[in-house]
């Protein structure tokens, strides 16, 4: 297996699953907000680890990235019953990674819906400091390929419109196992 976690806690992990530019990190951040469930966004990881080691690129990057990503997330759930990360789904170890989430945490997958040329236009909009730039070709290259996953999805959301998050709280709280629903409230 590519990657490792040595994660022992009962811990659940959200992933939040959509294209570029549908919503994730808002959704992410109303999360933890409104529930303090921890979210760890993952661009700001990688655009880290590429600031520090400039020539990573491709499946390299996607290794390292990824399994700073699974040691934060390790580090993480020793004080936090609950978790969240987001992703495209696109990488090319993403398969990789699903497994070992799956094997070390409670795993609920959320898919972030969203029409392209809305996300796309939300893209060009965003803050760049905090998500990986990329070209448009590459944005419609990722979100065609994200289009196309077929995961076991827990819950759907529509983010066409940004949801009121009051909608938002509540389809996750009706997500979230009983035990941690009661203390989140």
């Amino acid at each position: 297996m590519i990657y490792t976690s040595k994660n022992h806690q009962s811990c659940t992990l959200l992933l939040l699953v959509g294209l570029k530019g549908s919503g994730k990190t808002w959704i992410g951040s109303v999360l933890e907000k409104h529930l303090a469930i921890q979210f760890l966004k993952i661009e700001p990881l990688f655009l880290e680890l590429l600031r520090k080691q400039p020539s990573p690129t491709g499946i390299d990057l996607e290794k390292k990235g990824f399994q700073m990503v699974l040691d934060r997330l390790d580090e993480l759930a020793q004080n936090h019953e609950i978790l969240c990360i987001e992703s495209t789904g696109t990488a090319h170890t993403f398969p990789e990674l699903l497994k070992t989430l799956q094997q070390s945490y409670h795993l609920l997958i959320v898919r972030i819906k969203a029409p392209l040329e809305t996300c796309r236009e939300r893209v060009l909009a965003r803050d760049s400091s905090v998500h990986i730039p990329v070209s448009d070709t590459r944005l419609t290259e990722i979100n065609q390929r994200a289009l196309q996953l077929d995961l076991p999805w827990d819950l759907e959301i529509d983010n066409s419109e940004f949801q009121a998050e009051n909608t938002l709280i509540n389809a996750f709280q009706d997500l979230l196992p009983r035990n941690l629903n009661d203390t989140l409230c």
